[in-house]
Parts: C-alpha cells; structure tokens; sequence
C-alpha cells in the first residue's frame, strides 16, 4: 500500500512537468529501481509501428522517434519491463490526431525495443498497462509496462506506465 501511495506521488509530479536531475530520482520515489536501459533514435516511425497506428503515420509522418525500454525491479524482487516512446510531429494537430489514434486500445502501436538489448527474453506488451502525455505540444509520449518476474497487479504497472511518461526524453 505504501509503494502505490508513493507511486501515485510519482505520477503526480510528473505530470505536472517537474523534471528531476538524475531521471532515476522518480524511479526511487516510486519505490523501484533502474536496473538496465537501451534507447535507440529513429528518423522515421512507420517501420517501428503496425496496425492503424502505422495507418496513420503513413499519412501523417512523424520528424522524430525515440524509443526505450528499461527493467526497474521493487524491493521484493519483482521486476518489470518498461517501453517508452517519444513521437514528435512537426505540428500540434498531427500530434494531437496520433494521441487520439494511439490511445485507442487495439488500433495498434509503436513496436517496442526487443528485449535481447537488455539480455531478457522478448515480453509481448499487450498494452493494457498504458499511459501516454502530449508534451510541448508536439511530442506524444508512451508507456508500457509489463511484468518480467513477480507478481505486480495491472494497477501498479498502470502506475508504473504513469511514471514513464514522465521520463525525460533520450
């Protein structure tokens, strides 16, 4: 119960566009810990999404992607994956219309980074666990989360997905 209150904490400040120092603090104050990372930058979004989603971004392409995913373990040896996107338009309507089409369960998604960059086996994100933010107006941000090892309920990788979102960007 403590680790969600902090979490929920986490979430807020967030989302209120305090960005600390060291983006690991969030993680702490969540009560998680970073245990590995990969980034990648890409110059177009349409080979790194599917479904409607790519659809779009077809039609409506992307100037930038940046993409993460990262393990953050609790104190109690859970652990879970984390993807996180940065797509920025080069315009606030396209990025608002890729918000409305991405936050759309099913509609497909950006593929997230394989796991053998961190040396885990590949987590199939499902997307259930999920949050997104449109920041400076022309950037969406996504998150994900997913269990690796022990038992976090869908609620807390909500939670988890919430304080992604906040990760400054790569």
């Amino acid at each position: 119960m403590i680790a969600a209150a902090a979490l929920a904490g986490a979430v807020a400040v967030g989302a209120g566009g305090v960005v600390p120092d060291d983006p690991d603090e969030m993680w702490r104050d969540a009560g998680l810990r970073v245990v590995d990372r990969v980034t990648r930058a890409d110059g177009e979004c349409v080979s790194h999404s599917f479904g409607q989603v790519r659809e779009l971004l077809q039609a409506v392409p992307c100037v930038a992607l940046d993409r993460m995913l990262l393990t953050v373990t609790d104190d109690r040896g859970g652990t879970a994956v984390v993807f996180v996107a940065w797509v920025e338009f080069d315009d606030r309507d396209k990025a608002r219309e890729f918000k409305r089409v991405e936050d759309i369960h099913g509609t497909g998604d950006i593929t997230p980074l394989s796991g053998s960059l961190l040396r885990i086996a590949d987590v199939p994100f499902t997307a259930h666990n999920y949050d997104s933010d449109l920041v400076d107006g022309v950037t969406v941000v996504i998150a994900e989360a997913e269990n690796v090892a022990g038992g976090f309920t869908s609620e807390y990788l909500d939670d988890i997905a919430g304080v992604a979102v906040g990760t400054p960007r790569p």
